[in-house]
């Protein structure tokens, strides 16, 4: 079966479900477990993306001598 890639988006939402079902309390402790290790995998995912989309970011910036310059994001 193919691995269907999610949007930033919908792994918070997901994410969010997660969390608002054990917020509730009523799931077995193997389940909850099983939630919150999917939780954490999508955290971990999410991380990765925004990683990813950091390096791609360039920030045009002006230099003392009135030119501009693209630095990378992650050097701020």
């Amino acid at each position: 079966m193919k691995s269907e890639i999610k949007s930033f988006e919908n792994l918070l939402d997901e994410i969010k479900e997660i969390v608002d079902t054990l917020e509730t309390g009523k799931l077995p402790l193997d389940e909850s477990i099983e939630k919150f290790e999917r939780g954490a995998a999508l955290i971990k995912e999410c991380y990765l993306n925004l990683e990813s989309v950091k390096k791609k970011i360039s920030l045009i910036v002006e230099k003392s001598d009135g030119t501009f310059d693209l630095e990378d994001f992650g050097d701020q």
